[in-house]
């Protein structure tokens, strides 16, 4: 993952702080006299504890989600996550050292507590003053476009030039009204015919949407006209989205806007999801070999053409992977119907290809997919271009699907039938929003249960 420059810089400034405050400790704790060491310590043991610390609270800074944007965030939460970062550091050094580490344990851990409070929570504190500083200036600011000319879009050009959305520069409204006048020197830009273009054109970086009746339509019509940049997307809240809780709110300077794809998962669930994905995987590549070699002999018996089926489909944030399946079907099986989908009894499916659809057999190679990162082992299964298309444009918040990876298998898998028509994807739909807005390892753990079962009993299809 690339980072911003904001994030780099971030970085930089608590590599200075941690080091420093490892070496103030290290002064007070060998060097000051006040505390009695039996051994004598050598500057030089910073070239290994420094980094060896530096890691570890890098380690729980990301746990903590430490190292999210500070664009939109006020000094007093930074100064609050960095006191909750630094005291969960604290406690798992507490628990080291009881149990190995004895130079660190009583007074001394106090004091190496009390120091990274100053200056770490300092060093953040004064890093955001200083961004605040050059964004007031205009440097840094990030392009910003509203979709929509109604009460509530105006309200955001008020709050704007009262300061109080800091970070961002609006360069107007996108809206259908051709003769929409001017609002206190921001014009009506173009419509959503061109929305794309002013996008590439501007470099735009935020959109708001701010629309007096929630059109999902609209929404996935925004999505799909923007998917190719780097955007991020906030709305205007509503009572009821904000009562739901099913959306993260930033409050801009006092103007609350809402994320449009909130991180559920925090970057320690998300690491440890991964991790799981990889370890599993390879266990299963290994158990699930001499399955697959026998597979590939009666595939190649059963009928012609080649053992591995290969094919585009759209994964997390519109990107495209290919995804690898045992070939289930006759060679050619929609040269001449183009693509369809898979049906009860359908005739292109061979003999052997029926069992391995029963079994989940022809989705084993999937697990490369799994291991390289394409997939995750839970999510909503991964669907082609052609129907993603169609999809976004004729079915309610489906463009929610692409916030996750997708995956070897879901709760829609286990809860409903393969897809053999637009009312199962639509149906399914609702299966992979529950799983996307409560998406959990715990949930994970149940789903592969339910898959197991299903696996066992042949009730694939």
């Amino acid at each position: 993952m690339k980072l911003s420059k904001e994030i780099k810089l971030l970085l930089a400034t608590d590599f200075i702080t941690i080091n420093l405050s490892t070496l103030i400790l290290f002064i007070i704790k060998f060097k000051s006299g006040i505390f009695i060491s039996y051994t004598e310590h050598s500057y030089s043991e910073l070239l290994i504890i420094g980094p060896v610390l530096y890691l570890f609270w890098l380690s729980v800074f990301h746990i903590k989600d430490l190292y999210k944007s500070f664009y939109f965030r006020s000094s007093i939460e930074i100064a609050i996550s960095s006191v909750s970062g630094i005291t969960l550091g604290i406690v798992i050094l507490y628990i080291l050292t009881n149990l190995n580490l004895k130079e660190l344990t009583g007074k001394g851990l106090l004091i190496y507590y009390s120091v990274m409070l100053v200056f770490v929570t300092s060093g953040r504190v004064l890093f955001k003053i200083t961004l605040n500083h050059f964004l007031k200036k205009g440097i840094g600011l990030r392009n910003a476009l509203i979709i929509g000319y109604n009460k509530s879009a105006k309200k955001i050009i008020r709050e704007y030039l009262k300061g109080r959305l800091l970070g961002l520069n609006i360069l107007g409204f996108i809206d259908d009204g051709k003769n929409n006048p001017d609002y206190q020197g921001f014009k009506t830009l173009g419509d959503l015919d061109i929305f794309e273009k002013i996008i590439s054109e501007n470099k735009v970086r935020e959109i708001i949407i701010s629309v007096e009746v929630k059109d999902p339509f609209l929404i996935n019509t925004i999505i799909l006209k923007s998917k190719d940049h780097n955007v991020f997307y906030k709305v205007v809240p509503s009572l009821e989205d904000i009562i739901s809780g099913n959306v993260r709110t930033f409050e801009l300077f006092g103007y609350k806007l809402l994320e449009l794809f909130p991180d559920i998962l925090s970057p320690f669930q998300r690491a440890l999801k991964r991790f799981f994905d990889i370890l599993v995987s390879l266990v299963l590549l290994i158990l699930t070999l001499p399955i697959m070699v026998v597979s590939a002999i009666l595939i190649k018996l059963d009928s012609k053409g080649g053992i591995i089926y290969k094919q585009d489909r759209v994964g997390k944030d519109f990107k495209e992977f290919t995804i690898y399946k045992f070939r289930s079907m006759r060679m050619d099986a929609e040269s001449k119907t183009g693509a369809v989908w898979a049906v009860k009894g359908d005739p292109r499916i061979t003999r052997f290809g029926n069992f391995m659809r029963k079994t989940r057999i022809d989705e084993l190679p999937q697990l490369i997919n799994v291991l390289i990162g394409n997939m995750s082992f839970v999510g909503p299964r991964p669907e082609r271009k052609v129907f993603v298309d169609k999809f976004i444009e004729t079915i309610p918040y489906y463009y929610k699907r692409l916030n996750v990876k997708p995956g070897l298998t879901g709760w829609a898998q286990v809860k409903h039938k393969y897809d053999e028509s637009f009312d199962d994807v639509k149906e399914k739909l609702k299966y992979d929003l529950y799983y996307i807005e409560n998406i959990s390892l715990k949930l994970d753990f149940i789903i592969l249960f339910y898959t197991a079962k299903v696996v066992i009993n042949f009730k694939g299809h």
